[in-house]
């Protein structure tokens, strides 16, 4: 039996997402749309910040900052 914490199989919706958005945005020509999301999927991806959606698009909510020594 799996648990609750156990989500290994779980897609990440919010990289599916912006991927989807990426390829949209691009096909509508719109490069310049296209490059700022991804730049804001690489920093995600990189675990830089969080990224929330509102009516469909993304919104970063939090920069993420490492502790200095």
């Amino acid at each position: 039996m799996t648990t609750e914490n156990d989500i290994d199989n779980v897609l990440d919706f919010t990289a599916y997402k912006m991927r989807i958005l990426i390829e949209d945005l691009a096909k509508q020509g719109r490069g310049d749309y296209a490059i700022a999301i991804q730049d804001a999927l690489d920093a995600y991806l990189l675990g830089e910040v969080h990224i929330s959606f509102i009516d469909g698009w993304p919104h970063m909510a939090d920069i993420i900052e490492e502790a200095s020594p």
